[in-house]
């Protein structure tokens, strides 16, 4: 049996309160085959969506590039908390509705970084 770090309780307030400021509310649809998956329901949660071309902003306010990445014109990422959505998972050309937004902008999954111990990191393509 796996024993947590001494760390994670406090990540995962740590998460939880980035959340309760900058989360939106997000859509979850879930495809087969370009059709909603019957086994997997429609659902919506609460994460983290960036969207569009942002400028770099380094550990100093400047634009040191190490320090964070440029998400693509056209593309974004959603950041999902998985201390509180552990049942969520996503695979290439799921839909993820922006609910909350003019519009609702409706992005398609491009793929999935699995390997974040706080969060789910899904690299997402408008659709």
């Amino acid at each position: 049996m796996p024993v947590a770090a001494r760390f994670h309780e406090l990540r995962d307030r740590v998460v939880a309160t980035v959340d309760a400021k900058l989360a939106e509310p997000v859509r979850l649809s879930f495809m087969k085959n370009g059709q909603t998956d019957p086994d997997r329901p429609q659902r919506q949660i609460d994460a983290i969506l960036r969207t569009g071309e942002e400028k770099p902003v380094g550990s100093d306010g400047g634009s040191d590039k190490a320090w964070r990445t440029r998400i693509a014109a056209g593309q974004a990422e959603l950041r999902v908390d998985r201390a509180k959505y552990p049942d969520v998972d996503f695979e290439k050309g799921d839909a993820i509705r922006a609910i909350s937004r003019p519009g609702e902008p409706l992005f398609e999954v491009l793929s999935v970084n699995r390997r974040d111990h706080s969060r789910l990191i899904v690299r997402l393509g408008q659709k």
